[in-house]
């Protein structure tokens, strides 16, 4: 049998066919552990001791507070600031304005350098409930970026002005942020909606999958009717206009003489029904009608628990229980939907609601093995490049996802792409992702001297599951190293295998 081969033999014997059969009891271990994997990229032991240091409260306020967390790493990476592995070349397109990202030949290395940075951040950055709220807020209002030529290119400055400002900032800043973001108007087609011919995409998504949900009481009468509220928003071409010409291409532009100014009735016989007055024509002043809908929307009790109800299922688990999705709610009303009290009363619940485990998307899984194997950067020109490719294989690659709802956070969905969750682990051991290197010397960081194949199980098991992995899954893993007596020394080979096996065990798939 060869390396590969036993290796796919001990993934078999690992029942990693059924995955999801949970691993153990998700009330079992210390409520600051279960913290730390809900709201980080993927569990290390750096985050847990400093969890443990704070305690549950502090730990969460310190990553609440994410401007005070300095993040010099991913600074010097994207350029923002100094050069490490030359960083500014390769994400210079980050920080470019929507007049000259519209110059640039490639949009292609527009969009690479974006997908890369997020795979940067979610690994390596401090800010680790920051990163994952921007994952988050990025599925909420997705832009499959591969749509076209604008949203190839704009897809950039809506991560960098719509999402991070206000990824844990308040809601209603964001969808307005949102509404006038050339990428969203372009993917949604509300460059298309004008008062002599509308298009309702925008309009629709905007109720269904920003705000409202789809059982949040609106009609397609609303949707006819709030889409008349924003013809006219649409954004500037590549040369611009008026006095800022071109530099002020490929930004929002209000087109007055495109509105539609009669006055519209939404949520007509219900509490929250409300008029838009009539607007005079051809008038800038129109503008405010559309801005009338967005507060509304955002005042909207549905939206509270629709909002409120997604970021549980996110941080929580599917189908939280209803009593807190009204705690959540309640507190999107009593503070205008401000992001970051809502994830107080969600991560506070949890001693009132212990969450079951969840299932980790492929991204989260390639990430958290990137995390907590101490992968090392060594070349931002292939790295995160060479790991895109798997990304797509296991149906995550960033902002490619076409429909407006964002990548599934389902179980039922992710549960049968099983090949890629066993490939990231055994790739990135065998070095298969250039730019990078997991160190597995026995002196290095990693192992930190263990070197018999029951130390490396032990390490292995302290690293990824905090010395809770399963009896049959470290059985499977120390027999794969040593088949004989666990005190012989493993050869390096195995050591790196017996790690790319505990990525592709059933515990490493949940958190």
């Amino acid at each position: 049998m060869s390396v590969m081969e036993s290796a796919q033999a001990v993934m078999s014997a690992m029942a990693l066919a059924q995955p999801g059969a949970r691993p153990r009891d998700p009330q079992e271990g210390p409520s600051v552990e279960r913290l730390v994997h809900r709201l980080t990229w993927g569990f290390t032991q750096e985050e847990m001791s400093l969890a443990m240091q704070l305690g549950y409260s502090q730990y969460l306020e310190y990553h609440l507070a994410h401007t005070a967390i300095t993040d010099k790493l991913i600074d010097s990476y994207l350029g923002s600031t100094g050069s490490e592995l030359q960083g500014q070349e390769v994400f210079a397109t980050l920080w470019m304005t929507p007049y000259y990202l519209g110059q640039q030949a490639s949009a292609t290395n527009i969009m690479n350098a974006l997908m890369r940075a997020m795979i940067l951040r979610a690994t390596y950055s401090r800010r680790q409930l920051f990163e994952r709220m921007v994952e988050f807020w990025s599925d909420h209002f997705n832009i499959w970026m591969g749509q076209d030529d604008i949203t190839q290119r704009l897809k950039t400055v809506d991560e960098r002005e719509v999402i991070r400002p206000h990824a844990l900032g308040n809601f209603g800043n964001m969808l307005r942020a949102s509404a006038t973001s050339p990428a969203m108007l372009a993917y949604l087609d509300n460059n298309l909606n004008t008062r002599n011919g509308g298009n309702e995409n925008y309009a629709r998504e905007l109720l269904e999958l920003h705000t409202l949900g789809v059982d949040g009481g609106y009609t397609q009468t609303d949707v006819i009717r709030v889409a008349k509220c924003f013809t006219g928003w649409t954004y500037w071409g590549s040369t611009g206009g008026g006095t800022g010409a071109p530099y002020n291409g490929y930004t929002f532009r209000f087109n007055a003489n495109n509105h539609d100014p009669a006055a519209q009735v939404l949520f007509e016989g219900t509490p929250q029904q409300i008029t838009i007055p009539a607007g005079p024509n051809n008038s800038a002043a129109n503008i405010s009608r559309g801005e009338l809908v967005l507060t509304a929307l955002i005042n909207h009790p549905s939206t509270a628990r629709f909002i409120s109800r997604k970021l549980l299922w996110r941080f929580w688990g599917e189908n939280p229980p209803e009593p807190f999705v009204t705690s959540v709610a309640a507190t999107y009303a009593a503070t205008g939907g401000d992001i970051k009290a809502m994830l107080r009363t969600v991560f506070n619940g949890f001693a009132t609601y212990p969450p079951p485990l969840k299932f980790k998307r492929p991204i989260h899984v390639l990430v958290s093995a990137l995390r907590a194997t101490r992968a090392r950067v060594t070349s931002l020109a292939n790295f995160p490049a060479s790991v895109q490719t798997p990304l797509v294989a296991a149906g995550q690659a960033p902002y490619q996802w076409q429909a407006p709802d964002g990548y599934p956070d389902t179980l039922e969905y992710w549960v049968g792409l099983l090949l890629p969750r066993w490939n990231f682990g055994a790739s990135l051991m065998n070095s298969n992702y250039s730019g990078i290197t997991v160190d597995t010397s026995t002196a290095g960081p990693l192992l930190a001297g263990a070197s018999t194949a029951a130390q490396v199980a032990d390490r292995i098991d302290y690293l990824f599951f905090n010395s809770q992995m399963s009896a049959a899954d470290k059985a499977a893993i120390l027999a794969h190293m040593q088949p004989v007596q666990s005190a012989t020394v493993p050869s390096s080979t195995q050591i790196r295998e017996a790690i790319g096996l505990a990525i592709g065990a059933p515990g490493f798939q949940w958190y």
